[in-house]
């Protein structure tokens, strides 16, 4: 015990480490800090939709149905966080031939991979199940001895999403080493997991609205499918099934130890077979063509951008979401229309669709990770006849040429769904491009601060170092900024002015980004190695 939770320690520290900075120890950021940022947005998101939730479940008499969605949340979230984790530390570890040369059974290893990938799913589960607790509690819905069941069963609950992404890892290196193409399957799978997430959000906000519309029973909307049985014994157990309880604590033990010792018996054998049946490369003699500097670096960072999954749907969300929504209000425009006449004249339209177009976009922080992405192969780039001004221009470059057209459609969109002027969705259009134009070089002047050049992995920099979710934090914070800026003047100016000026701050930012860019930016550039 004493040499697995040895083991376990160093593998938890080695996922934490996508939190520091390359560098000197005085420009490391913490990676606790980073985890604590991380634990405060679920705190967030998981309190204001359980408290937005409870009362009307409540009043239909459905109150245990928010801990059975909320334990669903956290559980996808815990696996499309660490599936990528587990392909790396558990299948495709660097450390693995040493490891298994040690004087310890290859169970123990595994079992110390899956405890560090344990802790971070324990987190979510933790962060996002406990506000719909206090949530439960709030509407009376339990006393102590609920809480106790709930402080006993959350933990365990990472469990689940720890097995999930453990099968999820295990079928990525198999099929990635069978294919030629890694990051199409990579690719491919994410966006099924994806879709997959989506619908059964979809399908979940479908039951609660019907449930609290009266057309289903509450009996109806507890019935639960054979493969959610782990999380309606979670629910029923929180709610009072002393039984249940039991049942799930020993089910989630009993199949994280049955797959540690399943694979643990021929740990090193599969080792061998993920990563000794890896296709060659195919040569063939084509013709080369010529380009530009910019247009080569131009599909340079396109095909980074499209050839790395967990790159695209980290950051690429906040788009796809803005042409649904363009899509989405053409589509219903007549019934968007009469829900308008409703809430009447009186409502600040234009500065809520500007509100949620800014926080879309500050999703989407693209160049927060592009120089962190080059890791040791920088010095290729570096080499290249090609200026620091010219690299940073092109990053950044990407980012509004990504933008812009998925800008275009959904403002377009927007504006005749909703019967805004021409002149509202050309601001609209224009405040997006500003906005979008500030965070790519904010994106770029934090990522040459906090570098990350010796990451294990690209989820290590997208998702877990202090550059990228300084750059996300940042737009946020900008956008809220431009909030405020925007509820102060529009009293005197007005709501379409009062945008404008915010668009003009935004302009003024990207001038003194860009001055820093051109001056210390580059230099810092040229320094890294």
């Amino acid at each position: 015990m004493k040499k697995m939770l040895l083991l376990a320690r160093v593998q938890l520290r080695a996922l934490l480490t996508g939190f520091r900075v390359s560098g000197s120890r005085k420009r490391a950021a913490s990676s606790w800090a980073a985890l604590a940022l991380m634990a405060g947005l679920c705190l967030y998101v998981s309190g204001l939709y359980s408290f937005a939730l409870a009362k009307p479940l409540a009043q239909s008499g459905a109150l245990d149905l928010l801990l059975l969605m909320m334990a669903g949340m956290a559980v996808a979230a815990g696996v499309m966080f660490t599936a990528f984790a587990a392909q790396g530390v558990v299948f495709s570890g660097r450390d693995a031939d040493f490891l298994l040369s040690m004087p310890v059974p290859a169970f123990t290893v595994l079992l110390s991979k899956l405890t560090a990938l344990y802790a971070e799913n324990m987190m979510f589960c933790i962060f996002l199940v406990l506000p719909a607790g206090a949530a439960y509690l709030w509407q009376g819905g339990g006393g102590v001895l609920f809480v106790l069941r709930l402080l006993l069963a959350t933990p365990l609950l990472g469990l689940l999403p720890t097995v999930l992404a453990l099968a999820a890892g295990f079928l990525l290196s198999w099929l990635t080493g069978r294919s030629g193409n890694r990051k199409l399957v990579n690719l491919l799978l994410y966006a099924l997991w994806m879709a997959l997430i989506f619908m059964g959000m979809f399908q979940a906000n479908q039951a609660v609205s019907a449930l609290i519309a009266g057309a289903v029973s509450p009996a109806m909307n507890m019935e639960v499918p054979l493969w959610a049985l782990p999380l309606s014994l979670y629910q029923k157990g929180v709610c009072g099934d002393w039984r249940a309880l039991g049942l799930f604590c020993l089910i989630t033990l009993a199949v994280l130890l049955a797959a540690a010792a399943l694979l643990a018996g021929s740990y090193q054998r599969i080792l061998t077979g993920l990563h000794t049946h890896r296709k060659g490369p195919d040569y063939r003699l084509t013709r080369l063509t010529a380009s530009s500097h910019s247009r080569a670096l131009l599909k340079k960072e396109a095909a980074r951008y499209f050839g790395t999954p967990i790159y695209l749907f980290n950051t690429g969300i906040g788009l796809l979401l803005l042409l649904a929504a363009g899509i989405a209000a053409v589509v219903m425009r007549d019934r968007i229309s009469g829900l308008l006449d409703q809430l009447g004249e009186q409502m600040p339209l234009l500065s809520l669709v500007a509100a949620a177009e800014a926080f879309l976009l500050s999703t989407v922080a693209i160049t927060g990770s592009s120089i962190s992405l080059e890791g040791r192969y920088l010095w290729i780039l570096k080499e290249a006849p090609v200026s620091a001004r010219e690299i940073l221009r092109t990053k950044a470059g990407f980012q509004l040429l990504l933008a812009g057209p998925c800008l275009l459609v959904g403002a377009a969109g927007i504006t005749w769904g909703l019967g805004l002027t021409l002149p509202e969705g050309v601001l609209l259009l224009l405040l997006g491009l500003a906005f979008t134009a500030f965070t790519a070089l904010l994106g770029l002047a934090v990522n040459l601060s906090f570098p990350k050049l010796d990451a294990v992995s690209d989820m290590a920099v997208v998702k877990q170092s202090a550059a990228s979710m300084i750059s996300t934090f940042g737009g946020m914070g900008a956008a809220a900024a431009c909030g405020l800026l925007v509820w102060q003047t529009t009293g005197q100016l007005g709501e379409f002015y009062a945008l404008a000026l915010c668009g003009l701050a935004l302009l003024l930012g990207c001038g003194g980004l860009f001055w820093w860019l051109r001056t210390r930016g580059e230099r810092r550039f040229v320094e890294l190695s």
